[in-house]
């Protein structure tokens, strides 16, 4: 559901992010997490703000992830004190990353023991000491694919001054989507399965695994059933998106709308609104028209949308966004909306982040 209306003008198109469901999205992860007795670290790609990840820490979790290094420092420069980054960093960029280990606990997902031996060699040249997490593939993207290549990777991080062997991340994101509970569930247990057959086989070799890293929005709780995750990488549960909207299983709340001005309705049967491409992102589907299941939006070009089904004196439609992370990615700002009402702004501030 959208939020009320709103008296408060929204210079349109806007991001507008509904505290209230926000905040209820929070405590949910937050209680699941600790019923379980699971390490919470949601996940910064998908709102980009220091402020929500801090709302993040006051709900318990441990830290945050981010996807990419930029991300990382500015949830560093925002307060942020301790972050995983989920994606292998190239050599090029071992000074930024150890720059920013001077600020916070940074901890890295690696898969190469080479690159392992080179970050250990210039972190020792500062006098820091980065933990590891040894990638484990999951989802047929990054990662190593086998307890042997698991356990050089892990021993590059335990060998060496600089660096430190931490544990294992294994990212599932392949069944985020899967809209069946039972084959997503299934399909969870097989890749948790995995990083703990790989998890005994690094302490047959007398390598402490202190953490495994893994689950995302669509399968956190299938995790918290399984013996081997021991944090949560969960990202858009914070906003929810109409694609997740399709998953079954999902107990949390949209949070994030784009508000669309209409700008024309010369055409009988549909308006155009100021949303395009530019503004909403189509990687997952089209957005959908909030709380009206009947009505339809479809891109028009860079700079407009065409909605249909919505009444003709419409002057603003509510969208639900198809993908959260990418959605956001191209604003500037989210429009703060509480309890019907705008009650501020906030910067997407690592919006572009992609380095």
């Amino acid at each position: 559901m959208a939020p009320a209306p709103t008296d408060d003008p929204i210079d349109t198109p806007a991001l507008v992010l509904d505290l209230d469901a926000l905040e209820q999205n929070l405590e949910r992860l937050a209680h699941d997490c600790a019923a379980a007795g699971t390490a919470c670290r949601p996940h910064s790609k998908t709102h980009k703000s220091p402020w929500v990840a801090a709302r993040q820490c006051d709900h318990g979790a441990v830290g945050v992830c981010a996807a990419k290094l930029g991300e990382a420092e500015v949830l560093v420069a925002g307060g942020i004190r301790d972050v995983l980054i989920t994606t292998e960093l190239e050599p090029s960029k071992f000074a930024r990353l150890l720059d920013l280990c001077g600020l916070a606990r940074i901890s890295v997902a690696a898969d190469d023991p080479q690159r392992v031996s080179a970050l250990a060699k210039a972190a020792e040249a500062r006098g820091i000491e980065v933990p590891v997490l040894v990638d484990v593939n999951v989802a047929g993207r990054t990662g190593v694919d086998t307890p042997e290549q698991a356990l050089e990777v892990a021993r590059a991080a335990a060998t060496a001054g600089g660096v430190r062997f931490a544990g294992l991340q294994g990212f599932e994101g392949h069944l985020q989507h899967v809209v069946d509970v039972d084959e997503r569930r299934r399909g969870a247990f097989e890749a948790y399965d995995r990083l703990a057959e790989i998890a005994r086989a690094l302490e047959r070799a007398g390598l402490a695994v202190e953490r495994i890293s893994a689950a995302g929005t669509g399968t956190y709780k299938f995790a918290l059933e399984h013996d081997a995750p021991t944090e949560i990488q969960a990202g858009s549960y914070v906003f929810l998106d109409a694609r997740y909207a399709t998953v079954g299983g999902i107990e949390f709340e949209n949070a994030l709308f784009v508000v669309a001005g209409v700008v024309s309705r010369r055409r009988a049967g549909e308006l155009i609104v100021d949303a395009g491409f530019k503004t909403l992102s189509t990687d997952d589907g089209m957005p959908t028209v909030a709380a009206d299941p009947e009505a339809a939006y479809e891109p028009a070009g860079d700079e407009h949308g065409r909605v249909r089904g919505v009444a003709a004196d419409a002057e603003r439609v509510w969208l639900v966004p198809s993908h959260c992370d990418t959605t956001v990615n191209l604003h500037d700002r989210y429009v703060l909306v509480r309890s019907g009402r705008v009650v501020g702004e906030l910067p997407v501030a690592a919006r572009g982040r992609v380095r």
